[in-house]
């Protein structure tokens, strides 16, 4: 990811570094994910947003980013 396209985290006293924008965070959206986020109206977006956060938190989602690249 680019410059300015990540954010950063700590989690276990790991920096990990999260997507900041809307298509960083579709790219790293499992395939059922994306097809809601894709399917999803401006007013449903923040709350399935919101939703990928809390799941982003999880210990295995940090695993699986780590194992894309992305974090």
């Amino acid at each position: 990811m680019a410059e300015g396209d990540v954010r950063w985290t700590m989690h276990d006293g790991e920096r990990v570094e999260v997507p900041a924008t809307i298509g960083g965070i579709r790219a790293a959206l499992s395939g059922e994910r994306r097809a809601q986020f894709d399917a999803a109206n401006v007013d449903d977006l923040y709350s399935l947003v919101r939703r990928w956060i809390v799941e982003l938190a999880s210990f295995q989602m940090f695993a699986q980013l780590r194992e894309q690249g992305a974090a």
